[in-house]
């Protein structure tokens, strides 16, 4: 499968399923992904390398390599490099599991990738 670029840096998709997507995330120093919720699916995160600061509805989190998260549909999340890269496995679960279950409360890259 194919690397897909974002402003806060890549993913690839692993494996796709009608009920489960696994993909693994790389997620560039000092970036992060819009502040954001999806109705119709589950995220779970393992931080696979990297320092990780996470907004998990109106908490910050950080977390390092192993830690496991789970983030349920419309649960408002982010995720920020906060210290390095940053490597995650992640495993979306639902009945509508496409980049268009997106609902971006805020983000930091106006202008770019069509955000």
């Amino acid at each position: 499968m194919n690397i897909v670029s974002r402003p806060w840096g890549h993913y690839k998709v692993l494996k796709q399923t009608p009920t489960r997507v696994i993909k693994i995330l790389h997620v560039y120093p000092g970036r992060g992904m819009s502040v954001q919720y999806h109705k119709y699916r589950d995220e779970h995160w393992k931080i696979q390398s990297g320092e990780a600061t996470a907004l998990i509805d109106d908490h910050w989190w950080t977390f390092l390599p192993g830690h496991r998260v789970y983030i349920p549909r419309n649960t408002l999340h982010c995720l920020r490099a906060s210290n390095g890269h940053v490597r995650v496995f992640e495993i979306w679960e639902g009945e509508k599991l496409d980049e268009n279950d997106i609902t971006r409360i805020s983000h930091d890259y106006s202008g770019e990738w069509g955000l």
